[in-house]
């Protein structure tokens, strides 16, 4: 078909063309968003759906999307190779002595040598995975199966959240390194086996020509260093730091670098490996680099990878040898499609053989020698086995398989994508059972060690604020130190999604995103601010936690377990307007705080903030702080982090207990009166047995509240404030809290989980933020107070490890 019918054809079926567009994509993104929840990445889905369509002929009538990849098909995955180069850092490869390129080379080494001893029946010539017995055959295949999809290993480990772990941090940066090594040898071999003379009249060309042709391809790639960078320099300068990137500027890098890449394929280098180079050329660091690849990844992962894998799947029509051996006519070639013939099942299982046990070997080897231990090195070869979209286009444009084992190899990419997730959650669910599990919470805390914290931060307005609390806790610590996690909380997008890249230090992973960049950057700008202030005492940890809103609590949990946190600190999903009121809230982070208030292994207080960021701590001007205690473990847990606080000399604290009057404790009497006979009449062991727990707990809120007022108030020679109120409801403590709204910044009050007082009776059916409690709803709502900020504390629930036969024994 030449070019002006293929042109009519598309010009005349534009509307069909952008209607099968629009169906694969969407249904891609649905398959995508059903998958996810088994932790499936995106390239299973589009190869599922690309498997789909090719089997039931779905979209095929037109072929639409054939016409128009058929035109740009060859070039389509340049931009794909191109993000990848600037990914990576050649350098790595140099320093031998990094666990990374350690572990890289070791399954790359191992992959190779299976292949040579196994490959004589993968290269036969009639029914092997390649129909060419080559060198070059020999080269690709053995790259192609030592490769690891770096871009799918780093969502996975993402998803999985074991980017912190010691095995995902070591397979997301092997990845990245085995990646980039076979990448390079399938570049450089695409330089070397070309038809260089396949123009000339005598079908072969001078001796000369590829040499001058790989010299040239090189010069291209090194010229493509330097004004790579220069360019970067120079949009940098024209582009500082805070403010929005022009998009004139980024085309014009986008430009000089799609000019480079034409340059090197037209010293007859394919252009896809000519894009990876020129990548691989640019720097992998500063803001026009970022930008490039988040902007591009993107692109590609939105729209253009989803249609180009179904494009692959559907153009599988059935090659001539393949027609007469299924006894099928020539004719009738053009409808039959690999699936209908007898598939060469084995091929799929020893493919997927070959390069899983290859990986195993080498990864498992080397990743015992760096320390780990038997099941994590096994879970390293795995993790490194994954396979993306890079093998799909490895083998589609080979051009040396037939359709049946290309067909093969698209079914063991996608079932080697789809083994690898279960293989992360194992890790994960191995490594959380090998934490020695202890008590975390403020009560059993160690005064004489550091104080650990957990810091959730959604943005830079939320520093000064914790700033404050951890100022006044670390004087609780083991000499006034403190250590803290800040956990910069990024909601995962298709945009922020796109954008993640191998990261430093404790995190596997990082963002490229250019507003999430900005963020974090103000974020640490202001916390090295604070710890330079506090000097050695106090430590800050940056850590990241990218995810959807409904997984997000897993990271923050994750990170609290491992650090063996003692609190997690998280912000309110409320912030407040100009007026003083409190506005709606972001839901998303709503569900992350009440997710961690269920399955947070420490104890976890939510702060609501009404500029305490802004109070100054001074011995002569003492900032006033409240904590109410009414009964319960939330209570004499907040009522220990009043202790800590009491401590810092610009602490002015005042302890509040709330005890019932005559009125209430009548009717606190009838009500359990009542209880036992119903429980007597309906012989329920149960109902007593709560009974006795309330009783149990008002005995032990007794003990608690007077050796903390020994200790505090007592012994602190006026330094803590000591008030009982006596009343008799809710209504009545109300307004004891409302005429204490003006003399205090904080209050400090307990979640009240199992609070059973007849003072708080009734206030739940009013409470708009249950998560809070009733106290901590009333003093968080936008008519209590405009400066008065709330630390709400729920105390560790050790039930959540233990198998309780009888709560008798359990830790109040």
């Amino acid at each position: 078909m030449d070019c002006s019918m293929t042109s009519s054809i598309l010009s005349a079926n534009y509307n069909t063309i952008l209607f099968e567009f629009g169906v694969i994509l969407v249904t891609s993104k649905i398959l995508y968003a059903l998958l996810r929840n088994v932790y499936q990445p995106r390239v299973f889905s589009d190869l599922l759906l690309g498997i789909v369509l090719a089997q039931f002929r779905v979209l095929s009538l037109t072929n639409a999307i054939n016409l128009v990849f058929g035109k740009i098909g060859g070039f389509v995955f340049a931009p794909y190779l191109f993000a990848l180069g600037v990914e990576m850092d050649p350098g790595a490869l140099l320093d031998a002595s990094s666990g990374d390129a350690v572990v890289a080379y070791a399954g790359i080494l191992s992959t190779s040598v299976l292949v040579t001893l196994f490959h004589a029946p993968l290269m036969h010539s009639g029914s092997g995975v390649v129909h060419e017995r080559s060198l070059r055959a020999f080269l690709a295949l053995a790259a192609a199966l030592a490769n690891t999809a770096s871009p799918v290993l780093t969502r996975l480990a993402t998803d999985l959240k074991i980017a912190k772990t010691a095995v995902g941090r070591l397979a997301v940066g092997a990845g990245l390194a085995s990646d980039m090594f076979t990448t390079m040898l399938i570049a450089v071999g695409s330089m070397i086996w070309r038809d260089v003379g396949s123009e000339s009249p005598s079908g072969g060309g001078s001796p000369m020509v590829q040499p001058v042709l790989m010299a040239a391809v090189l010069v291209v790639v090194i010229v493509s260093a330097f004004v790579s960078r220069a360019m970067a320099e120079w949009v940098g300068g024209r582009n500082p730091e805070g403010r929005r990137m022009r998009g004139f500027d980024l085309s014009l890098v986008a430009l000089a670098a799609a000019a480079l890449c034409w340059l090197s394929s037209a010293l007859r280098l394919d252009v896809n490996m000519a894009a990876f180079l020129v990548g691989l050329a640019f720097p992998s660091e500063g803001r026009v680099s970022r930008l490039l690849v988040s902007k591009i990844n993107f692109v590609l992962s939105s729209f253009v990878l989803p249609l180009y894998v179904a494009h692959v799947c559907l153009q599988l029509r059935q090659t001539t040898d393949d027609i007469e051996v299924a006894g099928l006519a020539r004719t009738e070639g053009f409808r039959a499609y690999v699936m209908q013939l007898p598939f060469p099942w084995w091929k799929v299982f020893f493919v997927t053989a070959m390069g899983t046990m290859g990986k195993l070997v080498g990864s498992a080897a080397a990743g015992l020698l760096q320390g780990l231990g038997c099941l994590e090195a096994l879970a390293l070869g795995m993790l490194l086995n994954v396979k993306g979209y890079f093998h799909i286009y490895c083998a589609q444009a080979a051009g040396i398989i037939t359709d049946k084992s290309f067909m093969a190899i698209i079914f063991m990419v996608a079932l080697n994508v789809a083994v690898t997730p279960m293989v992360g959650m194992g890790i994960a669910s191995w490594a959380r059972r090998s934490v020695q599990w202890r008590l975390m919470g403020l009560q059993h805390h160690d005064p004489a060690t550091e104080l650990r914290l957990v810091v959730g931060l959604r943005g830079p307005q939320d520093v000064p604020t914790f700033s404050f609390l951890m100022e006044v806790l670390r004087w609780g610590g083991g000499r006034g130190e403190l250590a803290a996690y800040a956990v910069d909380m990024v909601q995962l997008t298709d945009q922020t999604a796109a954008a993640i890249v191998k990261g430093g230090g404790f995190d596997g992973v990082t963002v490229v995103d250019e507003e999430v960049s900005e963020m974090r950057k103000l974020i640490g700008e202001a916390l090295d601010a604070y710890q330079a202030e506090c000097g050695d005492a106090v430590k800050v940890r940056r850590l990241l936690a990218l995810s959807s809103f409904p997984d997000m609590h897993s990271d923050i949990c994750i990170c609290a377990e491992d650090a063996m946190a003692a609190l997690v600190l998280l912000p309110f999903h409320k912030a407040q307007r100009v007026d003083g009121s409190m506005d709606t809230g972001h839901h998303g982070f709503r569900l992350v705080n009440q997710k961690v208030l269920q399955l947070a292994p420490c104890s976890v207080a939510v702060v609501v903030d009404r500029g305490l960021g802004q109070q100054k701590l001074h011995q002569d001007q003492k900032c006033p702080v409240a904590v109410v205690f009414i009964g319960g473990a939330d209570d004499r847990e907040a009522l220990t982090l009043a202790a800590l606080v009491s401590k810092h000399p610009g602490v002015r604290l005042t302890a509040l207990r709330v005890v019932q009057n005559a009125a209430a404790q009548a009717r606190a009497k009838a009500r359990t009166s009542l209880f036992e006979s119903k429980s007597r009449r309906c012989v329920q062991p149960g109902a007593s047995s709560a009974v006795g727990q309330e009783e149990a707990q008002m005995q032990v809120d007794d003990k608690f509240f007077a050796e903390y007022y020994r200790k505090h108030v007592a012994g602190s020679k006026g330094g803590v404030g000591y008030m009982e109120k006596h009343v008799a409801d809710g209504a009545e403590l109300v307004a004891v809290l409302r005429g204490m709204q003006a003399e205090y910044r904080l209050f400090v009050v307990g979640r009240g989980r199992d609070r059973n007082s007849v003072l708080t009776e009734g206030l739940d059916e009013w409470a708009e933020c249950l998560e809070l409690g009733p106290v901590g709803d009333i003093l968080a709502s936008s008519d209590f107070s405009t400066t008065a900020s709330v630390l709400v504390v729920q105390q560790y629930d050790a039930k959540k490890h233990y198998k309780v036969i009888d709560e008798e024994f359990m830790p109040l």
